[in-house]
């Protein structure tokens, strides 16, 4: 009997702690929503962030995410392989991520201006122009969407589970600290900073335990032939193909909501 509710109470214990950091995050999302609308209320700041955050707001929650295919399919693997095996495979994988992801950052800030032309083209010319600019900010978000959604599943793979799902309210916290200390200052940019800081932060707080758990540091490698690799690629390709599916229901929505009155945009 006792060996049959162990594995129940220690499932029940994740989900609990799975909730309970979520919950937080949540409660952490709508403060931030309240400090944006106490500071620049309806208007071309919050339009253009809307329209700024669509391509790298969709990487972070399609690779950074929880149950994302980097999540998925890193867990997946590791469940597989004896614990000596994972610090070589999750460094390498990192790397080939992260490069993978840094081309696709300088393909976004390069093509900024067409990118939002093609997301909101019915929009006016002041709110292009600051949503380009904030879009330029928020590139870097496509290389640490990769990193966090790799940082979820080795931590989970460890039995770490309170950390990626708490991790979240950061990005919360630094556009709260943004809108709150510096936005009468630097105006709608804070949006974007705060964003984008909040997504460095949330990569950083995996980093040490990571550490510790043995899953990789930021060591660089370069092993193709890795044991586990090619496993990993082919979960991860479906997995990605499928969710991204997701992007083609919010550009139609935004491409008709681009044609309103500005300050109209909700998200």
């Amino acid at each position: 009997m006792t060996e049959i509710k162990k594995p129940a109470r220690s499932l029940a214990g994740i989900a609990g702690i799975v909730a309970i950091a979520t919950l937080i995050s949540k409660l952490f999302g709508l403060v931030r929503q309240q400090a944006i609308a106490a500071a620049f209320g309806v208007g071309a700041a919050v339009d253009a962030y809307n329209y700024a955050y669509v391509i790298p707001g969709f990487l972070f929650v399609l690779l950074g995410g929880i149950n994302g295919p980097f999540h998925s399919s890193i867990i997946s693997v590791l469940a597989k392989r004896p614990k000596e095996e994972a610090e070589p495979l999750i460094e390498t994988v990192t790397t080939l991520v992260g490069g993978l992801l840094l081309l696709v950052t300088i393909f976004l800030m390069v093509f900024a201006d067409p990118l939002i032309q093609l997301i909101a083209p019915g929009t006016t010319p002041e709110v292009k122009a600051i949503a380009v600019e904030q879009f330029r900010i928020m590139a870097p978000l496509a290389v640490f969407s990769g990193l966090i959604g790799i940082g979820f599943g080795t931590l989970n793979a460890a039995d770490h589970y309170w950390l990626p799902s708490v991790s979240p309210l950061f990005s919360s916290i630094t556009v709260i600290i943004g809108v709150w200390f510096f936005a009468d200052e630097y105006g709608a940019v804070v949006l974007a900073w705060g964003t984008l800081a909040g997504a460095i932060l949330q990569w950083l707080v995996q980093i040490p335990t990571q550490w510790r758990s043995g899953m990789g540091t930021l060591r660089l490698r370069f092993n193709l032939k890795q044991p586990g690799m090619g496993e990993i690629w082919r979960l991860m390709g479906p997995a990605t193909l499928s969710s991204g599916m997701l992007l083609i229901s919010v550009y139609i929505s935004l491409l008709f909501a681009s044609q309103l009155p500005v300050g109209q945009l909700r998200r």
